[in-house]
């Protein structure tokens, strides 16, 4: 089993839903079974280290077992958002969300709630209807999380919940794009071995699944755990359509805050290595203080463990999609210090730091923006996996429900627990966390890699038969890409982005428009463009059956071509605008084989279990903070 692989151990996705076939012609030929193996491969427990748990079945057991958002407020485990809105604790939070919502539509008049605005705006009333829940859909193990200012500390547990809601009397259900993490220090007992103790119980856990799974984590790593001493909140506070911004395909904008107690409630707090730009820029002296402390902390920067000083932090940031690290607003760090600030920086000792550029981009991706726009998934790391149980639209469902970064940098997390199990102490990890873009060496297709001798990403090299290519104009870092040309569903617009401080100036201009390239793969294919919403283009060609894998392309469904205007006018559910869905050839996707940045591994019906197709997040309308109302 590959180095990545055993993450589905705890993450199985919806491995029983029902095949469907599209009407219409049927395709004489069977599955491809290569792609369907390593799906099903990858789903193998043996062996697994249990460092994240995600299996929808265990996590309704959990939350009946006691581990519900309600628990952490006071409220009862199953409490929908009115009666958590009864708690003075979530009351605190919500009102900030609430005002900096308000701040946002100030500041934009074409910005409201509903999908008669250009510009959509998150409905605050989601976060006190009887309507709506937090449902968990991740438990982590952060053993990497520990720090040196307590000797107990063995890093946090984090319950990651995301809103969800339902009405009955409609038949509606959806999720929506928001999340919020309880953070749980996670500390060894009274006479225990420290951290070597603590990982043995989450190892223990190895194999399980289900209710078993979930028993045995109740009584062993979750049990008696501390309260709740923060929670982060990430939402989609605005949602741009790409008939608004045809040369992005699209446009939303991520809320993140950290909240920590405050008298009976909660306010913000630090956002830990975000840079507060605006206060930054204007000081001089806070600019010179920020570079003295990148090069005075070069070694906890490459290991990954530095703390930039609270003076220095922002309160609220919001991350950018899509073009992720191709924007200003996703890189703080850049935004305020240019790499000739950091000449001289002792960069000699550092692992994976070993350029001014280097040391840059990797405190971009240290920040919260930039971390959540690399190798995300709709600016988020972790939306869940499906319930086999959940009835809701077949083509409202994931795939995969974490994003490439959450499930590559879990066989590094892994790799630490293990050291921890043979005695290292995880607050001094032998090994740098990774760049959150690049966690492992793989080099598939949609990987950032190396395009000029920078030292830091001279091992960012792509697998044969794949060629690092300059897909945004960035100049330094590119994307893996097939180096005879795209096939299905790869990037087929060569475009430039222009980036600025205001990320609502940042525009992209499409140099190539990749019909021709893609006519190469296929003579009747063409290249689904960013102006109908597929962010760098998508090669794409018609097919008739469904859910049919051919190497590494899936018949998926792909919206009818009414279908932008049709949600803009605000009539039709999202079922009736996706109706008939057209049936056209993607790049098929699982847990080993991810996504390009901007697109989210969408469940196809009749496709191999935790098999799916690469789509933009805003086609799937779970990953869309509009047309909910």
């Amino acid at each position: 089993m590959s180095a990545r692989s055993w993450i589905l151990a705890f993450a199985v996705t919806a491995a029983s839903l029902a095949a469907c076939a599209a009407p219409g012609e049927e395709d004489d030929e069977e599955s491809d079974p290569g792609l369907a193996e390593a799906a099903v491969t990858s789903l193998d427990p043996n062996g697994a280290q249990p460092v994240a748990i995600t299996e929808p079945p265990a996590l309704r057991e959990l939350e009946r077992r006691g581990f519900g958002l309600g628990h952490h407020f006071g409220a009862p485990d199953d409490a929908r958002a009115d009666a958590l809105q009864a708690t003075p604790g979530w009351a605190s939070i919500t009102h900030a969300i609430a005002l900096n919502l308000d701040a946002l539509a100030a500041a934009d008049r074409s910005l409201g709630v509903g999908m008669r605005f250009n510009h959509r705006l998150f409905d605050k009333a989601w976060l006190r209807s009887n309507r709506s829940r937090f449902a968990l859909v991740a438990v982590t193990n952060r053993l990497d999380r520990a720090t040196k200012a307590s000797r107990h500390s063995c890093g946090e547990v984090r319950f990651v919940y995301r809103l969800e809601y339902d009405d009955p009397r409609e038949g509606a259900s959806s999720r929506m794009p928001m999340t919020i993490v309880a953070v749980i220090p996670q500390e060894a007992r009274e006479g225990e071995a420290k951290c070597k103790d603590v990982a043995a119980r989450w190892q223990a856990l190895s194999g399980k699944t289900g209710a078993l799974l979930a028993t045995a984590a109740a009584s062993g790593p979750l049990a008696s755990l501390p309260r709740a001493t923060s929670f982060e909140t990430n939402l989609q506070a605005a949602r741009w359509p790409s008939t608004v911004r045809p040369d992005m395909g699209g446009q939303a904008e991520y809320m993140l805050n950290v909240w920590q107690p405050a008298g009976q409630g909660y306010e913000a707090a630090a956002l830990e290595n975000t840079p507060d730009v605006t206060a930054i820029r204007r000081d001089p002296q806070k600019k010179a203080a920020l570079v003295a402390w990148m090069k005075s902390n070069v070694g906890a920067i490459d290991r990954g463990t530095a703390k930039l000083p609270e003076a220095l932090t922002a309160r609220t940031a919001y991350s950018h999609g899509p073009r992720g690290l191709a924007r200003l607003a996703n890189r703080p760090y850049s935004a305020i210090v240019a790499a000739s600030d950091l000449a001289g920086a002792p960069l000699s000792n550092a692992q994976i730091v070993k350029s001014p550029e280097g040391l840059l981009r990797r405190l971009d991706q240290q920040s919260c923006q930039g971390c959540h726009q690399a190798r995300g998934m709709a600016g988020f790391h972790v939306l869940g996996f499906e319930d086999d149980g959940d009835a809701s639209s077949k083509l409202n469902r994931l795939a995969v429900g974490t994003s490439p970064h959450f499930n590559e940098e879990l066989a590094w997390r892994t790799r630490l627990m293990r050291a921890v199990l043979a005695g290292a102490d995880p607050a001094s990890p032998a090994e740098s966390r990774p760049f959150a873009e690049r966690a492992t060496h793989d080099g598939l297709v949609g990987q950032s890699c190396g395009l000029t001798g920078d030292p830091s990403f001279a091992s960012w090299t792509c697998r044969e038969g794949l060629a690092c290519k300059d897909m945004s104009g960035d100049g330094v870092v590119g994307t893996c890409q097939p180096a005879a040309g795209p096939g299905a569903g790869d990037a087929c617009e060569k475009d430039r982005v222009s980036a600025s401080l205001d990320p609502h100036a940042d525009r992209v201009t499409t140099l190539d428009p990749g019909d021709a390239a893609c006519r190469k793969w296929k003579p009747e294919a063409s290249c689904s463009g960013a102006s109908g919403g597929f962010p760098g283009g998508a090669c794409a060609a018609r097919c008739t059956k469904m859910g049919l894998l051919k190497g590494d392309a899936i018949c998926g469904p792909a919206p009818p071509a009414h279908f932008n205007e049709c949600m803009g006018a605000g009539r039709s559910s999202f079922e009736a605008c996706m109706s008939p869905p057209r049936l056209a050839l993607r790049k098929a996707c699982n847990v080993a084989l991810p996504c390009r940045d901007d697109y989210v591994c969408a469940f196809v019906p009749g496709a191999p279990p935790g098999t799916g197709a690469c789509m933009p997040p805003y086609f799937i309308f779970q990953a869309r903070v509009d047309g909910h109302e």
